[in-house]
């Protein structure tokens, strides 16, 4: 049993719908990916930066989480899905990845252009 976001008692199955419901919404799972990044700096520098792991699958986990408070032990939602479901949300991420892995690198750069300004290396 689990407590989702509204209260109300749901039961594994229902919860593995609800994570469906919510990668098939991509607009909503757009949203979600974004507050992710803006809100979990950290954890993004963590998990995004680390290619030895399934960044699109994290990012499909922290999505969820923090729109609905539903952890990553019901992350099986996804095989509920089409495959074209399934294309699409994997596409979304991606997009997300690229853009954080750009942000990333160009702030990487600007630090290490102030750092060689500044006589540092």
């Amino acid at each position: 049993m689990y407590l989702p976001y509204d209260g109300e008692v749901v039961d594994h199955d229902t919860i593995l719908h609800l994570y469906a419901d919510f990668l098939r919404d991509i607009h909503r799972f757009k949203r979600a990916l974004n507050r992710v990044k803006k809100e979990w700096p950290l954890s993004c520098e963590q998990f995004l930066s680390n290619e030895s792991i399934n960044r699109i699958a994290w990012l499909g986990q922290a999505a969820m989480c923090i729109d609905t408070g539903i952890p990553r032990k019901y992350r099986a939602g996804f095989m509920l899905l089409s495959v074209q479901e399934q294309e699409a949300a994997n596409r979304t991420a991606q997009e997300c990845l690229a853009e954080w892995l750009e942000d990333h690198a160009r702030k990487n750069s600007a630090i290490q252009q102030g750092m060689e300004s500044m006589w540092l290396f």
